[in-house]
């Protein structure tokens, strides 16, 4: 009988874990998809059962709720990807500013002091734009913030190498950048960005897809094999959404957002990742993804700075 009684409890402390995964699969419901999203939310509740059931001195179920807990940490991307060596690699940076951010200067100091090749920004704003004109000799080829371009759905792009681009507007108002970034005489590589809104409403969260679709469709015309799509997501890489789009494109989800909310700082266990970068793997692309990895210095934004190393194949 106690048997039964034990193993009736561990199936019921199990039961949340396979409500989670059944949930996962509705796809087509807004708000099941953004809490499936953010898997530390069934860790922080093993983690509390853990402690509560250990206080009660219940000690075979608190360590299958530590069990569970520690499963369902890995299932959330670390802060840093890394495969092979990256000899002489392009390194690419993406960082959501966040429209309210006081102060640049510690991240425009990294610009200046690191061989960084390419830079993608979110939520640039006009004042933002201001202190980037500081990097013109660094950087001297910029998209975003000329007369009548402005920042397309709050994007900026600033490159060593020169770029070709266009902003392009969608039926819900939405910019995606595309065209081409030279980032060497012999290697032209096909620039996708985009910043999909957050879906915090039903109706954000069909723009956020409808954005996504649109980006897949124009990638599709690529003339490169060498293609890259970045941007500020605002997709969980824990959704089944996220494994079903981009399918002909490398990718290595790692933990940006949130780095904190109203100056607070929120445990690196807890966040998600959202800010992506896909590379073309079909095609006899030349680049891979060798390296990324969280800039955690700056401040200011509720998003991580992220860098990616891409290397070339030998």
């Amino acid at each position: 009988m106690r048997t039964k009684k034990q193993f009736g409890i561990c199936l019921l402390l199990l039961l949340p874990t396979l409500v989670w995964i059944v949930a996962s699969s509705f796809t087509h419901t807004w708000w099941i998809e953004n809490i499936t999203g953010i898997p530390s939310i069934i860790t922080g509740a093993y983690c509390f059962s853990f402690v509560a059931l250990l206080l009660c001195r219940y000690y075979l179920y608190s360590f299958f709720c530590l069990l569970l807990a520690t499963l369902w940490l890995y299932q959330t991307p670390s802060q840093q990807y890394t495969t092979v060596s990256c000899p002489d690699p392009l390194r690419v940076v993406q960082y959501n500013l966040y429209y309210t951010n006081p102060d640049l200067t510690p991240f425009l100091h990294y610009l200046i002091k690191t061989d960084i090749d390419l830079v993608v920004l979110q939520e640039a704003s006009p004042w933002h734009g201001e202190r980037f004109m500081e990097l013109i000799d660094e950087y001297p080829y910029q998209f975003g913030g000329a007369p009548r371009l402005g920042y397309p759905s709050g994007q900026m792009i600033i490159s060593k190498q020169p770029l070709n681009l266009r902003a392009q507007n969608t039926p819900a108002g939405h910019y995606m950048i595309s065209g081409i970034w030279q980032s060497s005489e012999e290697r032209p590589v096909s620039l996708y960005t985009a910043h999909p809104p957050s879906p915090r409403t039903k109706q954000l969260w069909h723009e956020r897809n409808a954005l996504i679709g649109s980006l897949e469709r124009l990638a599709d015309y690529s003339p490169y094999a060498d293609t890259l799509i970045i941007g500020d997501f605002n997709l969980s890489a824990n959704t089944k959404r996220f494994a079903s789009i981009y399918k002909n494109f490398h990718t290595a989800p790692i933990q940006s957002w949130p780095r904190e909310i109203k100056g607070i700082a929120i445990p690196s266990f807890t966040r998600i990742a959202i800010d992506h970068l896909w590379i073309k793997n079909i095609e006899s692309p030349s680049l891979f993804i060798c390296k990324r990895e969280v800039l955690p210095q700056f401040s200011g934004s509720d998003h991580s700075a992220v860098v990616t190393y891409l290397s070339k194949r030998q």
